[in-house]
């Protein structure tokens, strides 16, 4: 859930927000990696016509599309400026809840920077430090870990690959490192 959501104990439905449907949205299918097809994030999926009613095999469509809620159609917190198809943004949690994915249509890599949406995100990250829930930007491969006192840049992941963060303390307090560990590797840091 992100931040200022509300769930009941045991709730595992998904809810959708009132009002909200994809409609003419399909960046999703643009922006999310789909291990059915071996469509890479970041690449339109071949069984999408953006602009032309969405998914044309959306009966036969697999499970992860079938499964697949963007946050913004679950999250009432999250207001119409969070249409992905208007902030360029998909977000999703992982991870059951402790990660908050931002993926980012590559078209408009700085999306995330932009207001409101970073300060958001920094929220996010701030709200999160504490249940131990980490925000992470995806540009395709490319990952940036957004902490509530900077953002790194931590550098390409491949399927099967592993982010690993971890709080350390610093001469300054709290702080966090962030690392990707390739498929096949053990935690060694």
């Amino acid at each position: 859930m992100l931040p200022g959501d509300a769930m009941a104990d045991g709730e595992d439905a998904i809810s959708i927000v009132p009002g909200r449907r994809c409609g003419e949205c399909s960046l999703c299918c643009k922006l999310i990696r789909v291990d059915a097809f071996a469509k890479p994030p970041g690449t339109w999926c071949a069984h999408c016509a953006p602009g032309n009613g969405g998914c044309r095999i959306y009966d036969a469509r697999p499970a992860e599309c079938r499964d697949f809620y963007c946050a913004w159609m679950v999250s009432p917190g999250l207001g119409e400026e969070w249409r992905p198809m208007r902030c360029k943004l998909v977000l999703r949690l992982e991870s059951d809840g402790k990660l908050i994915a931002v993926h980012v249509d590559p078209s408009d890599p700085t999306a995330w920077r932009r207001e409101p949406y970073f300060r958001t995100l920094k929220q996010f990250a701030i709200e999160g430090a504490d249940i131990n829930q980490q925000v992470i930007v995806y540009i395709r491969n490319r990952v940036i870990a957004i902490f509530p006192n900077k953002e790194v840049e931590v550098g390409t992941m491949n399927p099967g690959d592993h982010l690993v963060v971890r709080e350390v303390r610093g001469p300054n307090g709290r702080d966090w490192i962030a690392f990707i560990e390739a498929a096949g590797q053990g935690a060694a840091r």
